[in-house]
């Protein structure tokens, strides 16, 4: 046997087998591990509260390490906030495809007490009221949640008035008055739910909402004369 000639026990090398898939983009990475922390928090604030969640549980939560945790959001405050800015966005999406399923724009109005209270009633939105709650005793949460919540407040606003314009209604003065009363109305009945086991009496508040906007609506509660 030459040196050139390979040993009986040589095996011919086989070709690399070609990668299947796409490799993914370091901002598809990072949208991913946002991703999952923001839900690892929702889910941590859902359970716990404000006070109870650290970065360290929701880092476990989410399956992420701190390193690739403080990459994403250096501080507690840049993730809550970044929970609130999802969670509208979520919650927005929502109202949109609910919406286009009515018959009517009118009807798309009339029922937002009760597509609200469905909304408001999920771990993501307990989440967010949990964050602002926390607020109040996180100064450094509160000085950067307000322009955020100030921002959301005037993009609510503008969709509601756009709501109210395609459905014809009249233009009072009392409908932005009833959308803030609607909002807290709902979000404190949200606050209930985690607390009263007979969800009926709920359920009735909800429903006496959506009477009260018909009724405002057609004109059957009078309006406000005089500033008051």
């Amino acid at each position: 046997m030459t040196d050139d000639q390979p040993t009986a026990s040589a095996k011919p090398r086989r070709p690399r087998a070609k990668s299947v898939g796409k490799r993914r983009t370091q901002a598809e990475r990072s949208a991913e591990t946002q991703r999952k922390l923001i839900d690892a928090a929702i889910a941590m604030l859902h359970r716990v509260g404000y006070g109870g969640t650290t970065t360290g549980l929701i880092a476990d939560k989410a399956g992420v390490s701190r390193g690739a945790m403080l990459h994403q959001y250096p501080t507690k405050v840049d993730l809550m906030l970044a929970v609130v800015s999802e969670v509208y966005h979520r919650e927005t999406t929502e109202y949109q495809l609910r919406g286009a399923q009515l018959s009517s724009p009118q009807e798309r109005f009339f029922q937002f007490p009760d597509l609200m209270w469905d909304v408001l009633t999920r771990p993501a939105a307990i989440a967010v009221l949990e964050i602002m709650i926390g607020s109040r005793s996180d100064k450094a949460l509160a000085a950067r949640l307000a322009p955020l919540q100030r921002q959301i407040e005037a993009n609510s606003r503008t969709t509601v008035e756009r709501i109210l314009k395609e459905g014809g209604f009249p233009d009072l003065p009392e409908f932005n008055a009833m959308r803030r009363l609607f909002v807290a109305a709902v979000r404190g009945l949200s606050i209930d739910s985690m607390l009263v086991k007979d969800k009926a009496e709920l359920d009735e508040a909800i429903k006496l909402l959506s009477r009260f906007l018909r009724a405002l609506y057609a004109g059957d509660i009078p309006p406000v004369k005089g500033g008051r």
